[in-house]
């Protein structure tokens, strides 16, 4: 797998090619976050508390930590967070992308799992699930702006 690819995926991502920069994205505020609309299935700030929860654990298997239980996972993904985590989940969420893209560089080497391709597949997951994730908040954005 040529990483330098990946890397690409996470500079579209980070330069918003497609949809605005995460940060662009999640320039939200926090109330306006925290808002489940009608006919929605959740609040921006759920949906990134979820995409910053399986980030984080796809990055501390790059770092070679291990996998919480099944039953952490299932208690704590799409949990309901409190309105007052989304400023530290946005830093979280955008810190996380950077760190995914260091490993796509000169970093690649100092990734812990069992193979290069085992890593690149968990960078290509980061990749898609952050994007993913971030046309959902952006729909649900464009949602907030129409209802006011």
């Amino acid at each position: 797998m040529d990483v330098s690819l990946v890397d690409r995926v996470f500079q579209q991502i980070e330069e918003g090619w497609d949809i605005p920069t995460p940060q662009g994205l999640l320039r939200v505020k926090q109330e306006d976050a925290a808002v489940t609309l009608p006919g929605m299935p959740y609040s921006i700030v759920k949906n990134l508390a979820h995409a910053v929860f399986w980030q984080d654990l796809w990055l501390g298997s790059l770092a070679g930590k291990k996998r919480p239980s099944n039953e952490f996972v299932w208690q704590n993904d799409f949990r309901d967070p409190d309105p007052a985590e989304w400023p530290a989940l946005r830093k979280r969420f955008v810190e996380g992308l950077r760190k995914a893209r260091e490993y796509c560089g000169d970093g690649f080497g100092k990734h812990k799992k069992k193979t290069d391709a085992e890593a690149a597949d968990v960078l290509l997951a980061i990749a898609i699930h952050a994007s993913y994730h971030m046309g959902q908040i952006n729909v649900l954005k464009r949602a907030l702006k129409k209802g006011k």
